[in-house]
């Protein structure tokens, strides 16, 4: 990007009440957008936002701007995606390394405290995982996760489900798999990057169409060098879960979570979550009448959810 627009987008964030930095893990600078630290305000509470695929840090504008006023608030792009770093070699998409990208975020907004992660999609499988994960739990004060399940979980709901000699729950499984379709194509090599780069405007707004982002949203309007940012590289994610390393399995959750289901999600049926509970020591759920971008098609729902959940908390 160029100085002159960085320092254009920079003044206009920090009008808006917002600014940018970057955050170094490594050898991977990750891109943040907040208010405040816990640093500048102690006595507020921290949240985090972490978006999935295809999208950047833009997908919470609402809730960023809904909770400003009250909490210290942050979105970052994720390895791969928006103004972050892209890795090129697979491995380092892996989870495990991505949740060092967390803990190291998390340490900057919330001066070496936990705070309280809301994720979406991809960003709600990676902090599935970091939040059962004994040594990086400590990090969250609760987890507030939509559009998507921990991997190993979702997937196991699925096999019990299609073995449970039920009709009905056969019928739901193979409905599940025909959902994820997406996932095995995007383990072709070269053609879904070479898809993005060709048809960049045309699969965004398919994209945007199936999830049921509204016709009006900002979110439809970006650029094509925008979307390739974040629909190209962290293709790895996928990649990486079905051919990398082992994901980590799940054994106990200790932050308090909350879990909101969109009901009309055309990625993930309701039912694969039915197995997250029994890990969790703290748990609640919620179901709505919204396709997979729940937090663009119901602002103000998902806003006071999140709202509701970090005021009880603390």
């Amino acid at each position: 990007m160029a100085t002159t627009q960085l320092a254009t987008e920079l003044k206009k964030e920090e009008k808006e009440g917002f600014k940018e930095t970057f955050v170094q893990n490594g050898d991977v600078s990750l891109f943040v957008k907040y208010n405040h630290t816990a640093k500048e305000r102690p006595n507020r509470p921290t949240v985090l936002f972490v978006h999935g695929y295809p999208d950047d840090h833009r997908v919470w504008s609402y809730q960023m701007e809904s909770l400003k006023e009250d909490y210290n608030v942050a979105a970052l792009d994720l390895r791969g995606s928006g103004k972050s770093n892209k890795p090129k070699k697979q491995k380092a998409y892996n989870v495990r390394r991505i949740f060092e990208d967390l803990e190291a975020v998390i340490r900057f907004i919330g001066n070496d405290k936990p705070v309280h992660i809301v994720a979406h999609d991809w960003g709600s499988l990676i902090s599935w995982a970091f939040v059962a994960d004994e040594q990086k739990s400590v990090w969250a004060k609760s987890y507030t996760a939509m559009g998507g399940p921990h991997p190993i979980l979702g997937r196991k709901s699925a096999f019990q489900m299609a073995l449970s000699g039920n009709p009905v729950s056969l019928y739901k499984a193979l409905s599940q798999m025909r959902k994820s379709w997406y996932i095995l194509y995007f383990q072709i090599p070269f053609l879904p990057e070479w898809i993005w780069k060709t048809f960049s405007k045309f699969f965004w707004k398919y994209t945007m169409n199936v999830g049921g982002v509204p016709k009006d949203d900002t979110l439809r309007n970006k650029s094509k060098e925008e979307i390739i940012a974040s629909a190209v590289s962290n293709l790895n994610l996928y990649r990486e879960l079905l051919r990398g390393e082992t994901y980590p399995e799940p054994k106990h959750i200790k932050p308090p979570v909350q879990v909101l289901i969109p009901l009309k999600d055309f990625a993930i049926r309701p039912e694969i979550y039915g197995l997250h509970e029994r890990i969790c020591d703290s748990y609640r759920e919620f179901t709505y009448d919204s396709n997979h971008w729940i937090q663009r098609t119901m602002p103000d729902t998902v806003s006071e959810r999140i709202r509701e959940f970090v005021w009880e908390i603390g």
